[in-house]
C-alpha cells in the first residue's frame, strides 16, 4: 500500500496471479501560491495551484514481460510529462508516444520480451479540472453526489460484443462464453496504437468528487458494488475506501482473480465547499511527494 497523506491513496493486490503486472505512479506538480483574489496584500492567504498527473498500468506478458511493460510506461510516462511545458493534453500526448517508444526500445535490446505490453489510463488534476488519455480497459471513473460515472473508454471486445447483443446479432449466452470478450483492441505494445481514448474537454471538479483509476481486477466487483463502497466509507477517508474496494474484490473470491490496483483521487475543496462540508475537508491542503508504486503481494 502506498498512501499520500489526505487527498491519494493507492492499493494493490496480486489476486491469484503469482506476480504483480499492475504499476502506478503518481507526480505533484502543484504549487503554493497566494490567493490574487484578496484585494490587500496582507490579507492574501496560501492557497494550493493544482497540478497533480496520476498513472496506472496494467501490463501483459505473463511473468515474462508484463510487469517490465507497465513499469517502462509508467515511469517514461511520469517523467516525459514531467520534463515538458505547454498544453496538458499536448504534454500527455508525448508522454504516450514516448512510453510507448520505451517499450520498443526494451524489445529491440531483449527479444524474450517480445509480445509484451500494457494498457496506460494517465489523468491530469488542474485548477481548470480533469485531463486525461487511455489505451486499454484500464478503467477511469468519477464518483460525485452518490453517482458513479465511467468517464473513458474500454478498448476490449466487451462493448463491441454489447453492440452485437444490443442488435441482436448476438444472445447474451453467446456473449457470456465468447472467449474474445477480453481480448484488448488496443494496448502499447511498441508498435503503432490503435485507438487512444483522450477527454474532448476539461472536465471541472469539485473537492467532494473522488477520481478512481483501476486494473480490471476491479471489475470483479459490479459497478453498483463499487458505488456502494465508496459513499459508505467516503468521509471515513480515502484510504478506507480503498481498502473496503480492496477487501470486497479478495471476498469475492473470484476463481483465478486478476492483479487489482485501485487509486483514489479527491480535488482540494474550495473555500466555500470547506465552509458547507463541516470540516470535512480536514487535511486537504497537504503536499504531496511524487512517487513511484510497485506493490507485491498482501
Amino acid at each position: 500500500m502506498q498512501a499520500l497523506q489526505g487527498r491519494f491513496i493507492a492499493q494493490q493486490i496480486q489476486g491469484e496471479r503469482d506476480y504483480q503486472e499492475d504499476d502506478f505512479g503518481l507526480l505533484d506538480n502543484s504549487e503554493t501560491v497566494l490567493d490574487a483574489s484578496a484585494g490587500d496584500e496582507t490579507e492574501k492567504t496560501p492557497k494550493i495551484k493544482e497540478h497533480t498527473l496520476m498513472v496506472l498500468a496494467d501490463g501483459m506478458g505473463g511473468h515474462k514481460g508484463g510487469g517490465v511493460a507497465s513499469g517502462i510506461a509508467t515511469r517514461t510516462f511520469l517523467e516525459i510529462y514531467d520534463r515538458t511545458t505547454g498544453a496538458v493534453d499536448a504534454r500527455l500526448q508525448k508522454a504516450l508516444l514516448a512510453a510507448n517508444e520505451a517499450l520498443a526500445k526494451a524489445i529491440e535490446n531483449n527479444g524474450n520480451l517480445a509480445g509484451m505490453g500494457t494498457t496506460l489510463v494517465a489523468v491530469v488534476a488542474t485548477d481548470e479540472g480533469l485531463s486525461w488519455l487511455s489505451v486499454g480497459d484500464s478503467p477511469l471513473w468519477l464518483y460525485r453526489d452518490g453517482e458513479l460515472q465511467r468517464l473513458n473508454e474500454d478498448h476490449s471486445m466487451a462493448p463491441v460484443l454489447d453492440d452485437l447483443v444490443a442488435t441482436g446479432r448476438l444472445s447474451v449466452e453467446e456473449k457470456n462464453k465468447d472467449g474474445r470478450k477480453n481480448s484488448l483492441r488496443s494496448a502499447l505494445m511498441g508498435d503503432e496504437i490503435s485507438i487512444v481514448d483522450t477527454s474532448s474537454v476539461v472536465m471541472p471538479v469539485y473537492g467532494s468528487d473522488v477520481i478512481i483509476l483501476a486494473s480490471d481486477g476491479l471489475e470483479t466487483l459490479p459497478e453498483k458494488t463499487i458505488k456502494k463502497h465508496i459513499k459508505k466509507k467516503l468521509r471515513k477517508g480515502l484510504d478506507i475506501c480503498a481498502e473496503a474496494l480492496i477487501s470486497a474484490v479478495e471476498k469475492a473470491k473470484k476463481k483465478n482473480q486478476d492483479n487489482c490496483t485501485v487509486v483514489l483521487y479527491s480535488p482540494p475543496q474550495s473555500d466555500a465547499e470547506t465552509q458547507d462540508n463541516n470540516g470535512f475537508a480536514a487535511g486537504i491542503w497537504t503536499k504531496i511527494k511524487t512517487g513511484f508504486g510497485k506493490i507485491g503481494h498482501r
